[in-house]
C-alpha cells in the first residue's frame, strides 16, 4: 500500500470536487427544509400552541365533536383526520378568500409537477414516484418536502434537460398522449374536483377524504390508463400536457383577478394573508385560525418558493434567466405565483416538444 503523499492527497481530493452546478443546490433546498421545520412545524404547529389547540378538538377521551368523526374507525388515523379537518376549515372563511385563492392553485400546480414529470418517456428513477411525494407533503407540509423534490429535481438533470438536437429521434421529454390524457384526467378527477367540493361544501367528512388527493390522482391516472393504455396511443401528447399547463394557468390567474385584485392596494390586508412574522407568540392569545393563517404563510413562501427557484435551472442562457425572473416579477402580480410557475412550464414545455410536435405536423400536411 502506497502512503498518502500531500500530492496523492490533493488529486484525490480534486476527484472529491463538487461541481458548482451540484453544490449550490445541495446547500440551498436543504436549507430550506430546515427553514421549514423551524418555521412551520417547530414554531407555526408548537410555539403557537396550534398542535394543542387541535388535539384538545379531536382527542378521542373528550366530548362528542361534529369533526371528530369514524372516518376510518381507525382511532389513529381518525385523529389525524379529524386535525386536518380541524386545520382546513379553519381558513375556509369569506375573511380568507385571496389567501385560498392563492393557497389551492399552489397546491395544485406543486402537485402537478411531480406527476408531469413522472409521465415522460425517460426519467430518473428518484422521480417516478409523484405518489409518495404527494403523500409526503400532505402529512409534512408542502414547505418542508417540496424542497426536497426541488433538489432532486434539478441535480438530477431534469430541470436543464435540452431539447432532442435530430427532428427524427423521440426526445427524452416526450409524453406520449396515452400518458398525457391520463394526466389532464387525474389532474380534474383526483384534484381539481375534490377540492371544489371541499370548499363549497366544508363538511368534514369531505375535507378528509380532499387530504388523499395525491392518492386520488394516481388512481384517477391509473383507471384512464386502463381504459386507454399507452402503449396503444404513443404518438406524442404535447397539445395535451399544453391544455393541462394552461388549464392550470387560466384557472389560477381568474381566481386571482377575483379574490387579490381588490386587495392589492390594501397593505394591510396582504400583510395579513401572505406575509409571515417572526416573533415570539403566546399561545394563550393566538387563536386556532391565527395559528393556522402562520402555517399556511409559511407552507406557501417555501412550497412555492422551492419550487420557482428550481425553475431558474431551465434556462440555459444569460438572457433566459432574466426573462425567468421578470416573468415571475409581473406574472405574480398580475396572474399570481402560481399561475407564474405554470406559464414557465409551459414555455420549457414549447422548448422540449413544441419544435418536435410542429416539425411532424409540417411532414404530415407536406
Amino acid at each position: 500500500m502506497k502512503p498518502l503523499t500531500r500530492t496523492s492527497l490533493l488529486v484525490s481530493t480534486a476527484r472529491l470536487t463538487i461541481p458548482p452546478d451540484v453544490l449550490f443546490p445541495l446547500l440551498v433546498f436543504p436549507f430550506l427544509t430546515f427553514a421549514g421545520l423551524y418555521f412551520i412545524l417547530h414554531q407555526s404547529l408548537m410555539q403557537t400552541g396550534l398542535q394543542f389547540k387541535i388535539n384538545a378538538i379531536c382527542d378521542p377521551d373528550l366530548a362528542p365533536h361534529p369533526y371528530r368523526l369514524a372516518y376510518t374507525n381507525i382511532p389513529s388515523a381518525d385523529k389525524v383526520l379529524c386535525g386536518m379537518a380541524v386545520f382546513f376549515h379553519a381558513l375556509i372563511d369569506p375573511a380568507y378568500k385571496p389567501l385560498l385563492a392563492v393557497l389551492f392553485p399552489a397546491i395544485g400546480i406543486v402537485g402537478l409537477i411531480p406527476f408531469l414529470e413522472a409521465a415522460r418517456d425517460r426519467r430518473p428513477f428518484v422521480l417516478r414516484m409523484p405518489t409518495a411525494i404527494g403523500v409526503l407533503f400532505q402529512l409534512a407540509s408542502m414547505g418542508v418536502v417540496m424542497p426536497l423534490y426541488a433538489l432532486l429535481f434539478v441535480i438530477t438533470g431534469t430541470a436543464s434537460i435540452r431539447p432532442s438536437t435530430t427532428q427524427t429521434a423521440s426526445p427524452p421529454s416526450k409524453i406520449n398522449q396515452g400518458n398525457a390524457e391520463a394526466l389532464l384526467f387525474g389532474f380534474l378527477l383526483g384534484y381539481v374536483f375534490p377540492t371544489t367540493l371541499m370548499v363549497f361544501l366544508v363538511r368534514p367528512a369531505v375535507t378528509a377524504i380532499w387530504q388523499g388527493f395525491p392518492i386520488l390522482f394516481a388512481l384517477a391516472i391509473f383507471a384512464h390508463k386502463v381504459i386507454r393504455p399507452p402503449s396503444r396511443y404513443v404518438q406524442s401528447g404535447y397539445p395535451t400536457v399544453v391544455a393541462t399547463l394552461a388549464f392550470t394557468f387560466f384557472l389560477s390567474a381568474l381566481l386571482h383577478a377575483v379574490y387579490v385584485w381588490p386587495v392589492l392596494t390594501d397593505t394591510a390586508a396582504l400583510r395579513t394573508m401572505f406575509i409571515p412574522v417572526v416573533d415570539v407568540f403566546d399561545p394563550e392569545a393566538m387563536s386556532l385560525a391565527d395559528g393556522v393563517l402562520k402555517f399556511i404563510k409559511w407552507d406557501l413562501i417555501l412550497g412555492v418558493g422551492s419550487v420557482i427557484l428550481a425553475t431558474f435551472w431551465m434556462g440555459d442562457s444569460a438572457l433566459c434567466l432574466v426573462g425567468i425572473f421578470v416573468w415571475y416579477g409581473i406574472a405574480s402580480i398580475a396572474f399570481g405565483p402560481p399561475a407564474a410557475i405554470a406559464g414557465v412550464f409551459l414555455w420549457r414545455e414549447r422548448r422540449l416538444n413544441g419544435q418536435t410536435q410542429a416539425s411532424k405536423t409540417a411532414q404530415k400536411t407536406e
